[in-house]
């Protein structure tokens, strides 16, 4: 657990993470990591002295696997579970979630086995349905730990969102921007390689919701935080 921000925690491991964000004794997460990895959140929230009761939503960015894979059990055990409404329907019916396939990425590539290897020790090749997902719509305002908004980003999935938490200064991207290539890229905000894009133009597009936000902080699904003002970090994704 790595504190990023003040009473802000970034979880899970060396390639994907997922996000605590603590306000006045309760918490809203932020992706729900691999399905193997609940007790990475338990285990957070203990250190915290809080336990799953606690939190009062899981925010999930999109429907891949390596994002919502504790969701359900989680769910399962009275938390709140909220999502885009357009990517809502993918976490209720898994068979309909785009995935990444073993055809799709350089299996050539070393590093692509490294991210496979910890997604398969995550249990991100798992996909579980969470049965009562609850919709939220674009501009949002949520009324959970850190005030919260929903930011509609779709090209990475059909309705992926971020989460800007702005009295934090916090912007939750998801894969929608990035500060690793996962197999190659190098460090820094990026997106992500077109092949795991829904509709990479669209994704990059998207990208100009962010520059208008008055955030410092870039929290992704995948790297290292970034800190700047978040139009620097688009402007350097899009080159």
């Amino acid at each position: 657990m790595q504190e990023v921000a003040g009473a802000t925690y970034r979880l899970g491991r060396k390639r994907h993470n997922f996000y605590v964000v603590v306000d006045r004794g309760a918490a809203t997460v932020v992706d729900a990591g691999g399905s193997a990895e609940l007790s990475i959140l338990e285990r957070a929230l203990e250190r915290l002295s809080m336990t799953l009761e606690h939190v009062e939503a899981i925010l999930i960015t999109h429907s891949h696997t390596d994002h919502v894979g504790f969701a359900g059990a989680a769910e399962r055990r009275g938390v709140s579970v909220k999502a885009h409404e357009d990517e809502a329907e993918l976490l209720r019916d898994r068979s309909k979630a785009s995935q990444i396939g073993m055809g799709d990425v350089p299996l050539w590539n070393p590093k692509v086995w490294l991210f496979l290897t910890e997604m398969i020790r995550a249990g991100a090749h798992k996909g579980y349905p969470v049965q009562n997902v609850e919709t939220v719509g674009d501009g949002e305002p949520l009324d959970l730990p850190g005030r919260p908004r929903i930011v509609a980003c779709p090209g990475h999935t059909v309705g992926h969102a971020a989460y800007v938490f702005e009295d934090r200064g916090v912007l939750f991207s998801g894969d929608a921007l990035v500060t690793t290539g996962l197999i190659g890229g190098g460090a820094g905000p990026q997106l992500l390689r077109p092949v795991f894009h829904h509709d990479p133009d669209l994704a990059r597009e998207s990208l100009n919701r962010f520059a208008s936000l008055g955030t410092t902080l870039l929290l992704p699904g995948h790297g290292d935080p970034w800190r700047g003002p978040i139009a620097d970090a688009v402007s350097l994704a899009a080159r």
